[in-house]
């Protein structure tokens, strides 16, 4: 452009003297200065994209990782419940089991020599009850008190007939009455 600059020359000066010069074309000027401002409002529009699918990206990822945290709660839960369950099931069948327990520390095995049947199933019935053994579980605990020809006797019936008490005790006094008969 042929302008003639020295060191001591500010930018104001600069400015003027590039305005002054017979060379300045005032429209490609602007047309510069109106391209730059174009391409900065178009980096910063990008710059804007940019962040706005940044802060959705992560806005997915936090929903993505509190609907997993959700499911691990959820599938927690279920497995204490499970367990709980299982412990429930487990404890039930303790407390059946210390029932058996505690009805043979209760009652003497069925000696015929000794005893009546009538009187021991009646003896038997008070205890069962007393201890809090549920009807479905008589048989079973009766069999344990009984000697093994008895228990025989009990386990030939057929299953449905083995787990009714009152027919185990029909049979027992059955068989009873048939041996004293010819005794008497």
């Amino acid at each position: 452009m042929g302008i003639q600059i020295s060191s001591n020359d500010k930018k104001i000066d600069i400015c003027k003297n590039v305005k002054d010069s017979p060379d300045f074309e005032e429209e490609f000027v602007r047309g510069c200065l109106e391209e730059i401002v174009r391409q900065r409002e178009e980096l910063k529009a990008q710059a804007e994209a940019v962040e706005l699918k940044a802060q959705a990206e992560a806005a997915e990822l936090k929903r993505t990782e509190a609907l997993r945290q959700e499911r691990e709660f959820e599938l927690e839960k279920m497995r204490i419940s499970n367990a709980a369950e299982v412990n429930s099931v487990a404890s039930t069948r303790s407390e059946n089991s210390k029932n058996r327990l505690s009805l043979k520390n209760l009652m003497q095995k069925f000696d015929a020599q000794v005893s009546d049947i009538s009187m021991y199933l009646a003896l038997f019935e008070r205890q069962a009850r007393t201890a809090g053994i549920e009807e479905t579980e008589w048989v079973p605990q009766l069999i344990s008190l009984l000697p093994l020809d008895l228990a025989q006797i009990i386990i030939k019936e057929p299953e449905e007939k083995m787990q009714d008490y009152l027919n185990v005790k029909e049979v027992l006094l059955e068989r009873f009455k048939i041996n004293r008969k010819p005794s008497d």
